[in-house]
């Protein structure tokens, strides 16, 4: 057996298990703070601004501030209240482009802006831990994605990886965000499991461990860069640093408590 990662995972029982579904970007795909704050220092010269380095970025995390919250439906909204209003991403990276070259007082059509962004989340590479990770659950585990994504760029950085799940679940197929436990439910539902059956894996604590674990699910944090969990968000029982220890957390929670994986694709 594959060496146990030194994480936390009895806690709560793992009981037969059968399903395994992953948040995209920056779970499997890398979407880096470095990679973003590169993009828009390039977005800047384009359009004539020489700024610091990263002050782009830092600019258009100001100008969306408010739109995380929105899709969040406040901050700390119960993730399984009411539906919060719903606008795409390419929507709103339109809008807040526009205002982005205003505040840097340069004529420029937001689709410049939008586009380049759209175009970064479709060619996005998978992390190199994935794909032996995934072959490896493959056949013993139900696979899916629940991506807070636009389906045209989700679809493209899936391609570009030779990507296959049973299911994809997308933001606006559902017309909502995570943490709303409408989402996580759906995937279940389509894998034909129940939420006790499936792991979910994130890296957003709010958005998808605290989604998850609402919608009844056992979730799994992975934390690539070594953030700081928050600490008005309950902490998570289980954290990986990489997904190839992810096969070997499986197997020594089913083996601890009776069950192992059953599905066969």
């Amino acid at each position: 057996m594959a060496n146990i990662p030194s994480v936390s995972v009895w806690v709560l029982p793992w009981l037969n298990v059968t399903a395994v579904i992953f948040d995209y970007y920056e779970t499997l795909a890398e979407l880096t703070l470095a990679m973003r704050e590169r993009l828009f220092d390039d977005l800047a010269r384009r359009v004539g601004r020489e700024l610091p380095a990263g002050e782009g970025f830092r600019d258009w995390r100001e100008s969306t501030a408010g739109d995380l919250a929105l899709r969040l439906g406040g901050k700390r909204a119960p993730p399984d209240g009411p539906m919060p209003p719903f606008r795409t991403f390419g929507d709103v990276w339109l809008e807040r482009m526009r205002q982005l070259f205003q505040h840097w007082d340069v004529e420029a059509a937001g689709e410049l802006g939008a586009d380049a962004y759209a175009r970064m989340h479709e060619n996005a590479v998978v992390y190199p831990d994935v794909p032996p990770a995934l072959e490896a659950l493959r056949g013993r585990y139900r696979l899916a994605v629940l991506s807070d994504a636009d389906t045209g760029f989700l679809e493209a950085s899936l391609r570009r990886n030779g990507l296959a799940f049973e299911t994809v679940v997308v933001s606006d197929e559902m017309r909502a965000y995570k943490p709303h436990v409408s989402l996580f439910r759906e995937v279940c539902d389509r894998l034909q499991v129940t939420p006790e059956q499936a792991v979910y894996v994130g890296d957003t604590p709010w958005a998808d461990i605290e989604g998850a674990r609402r919608a009844g699910m056992r979730a799994v944090w992975i934390n690539r860069h070594d953030a700081t969990w928050p600490d008005d968000i309950e902490p998570p029982t289980t954290t990986v640093t990489s997904l190839a220890e992810l096969e070997a957390l499986l197997e020594a929670a089913g083996m601890r408590h009776g069950y192992g994986p059953r599905h066969e694709q």
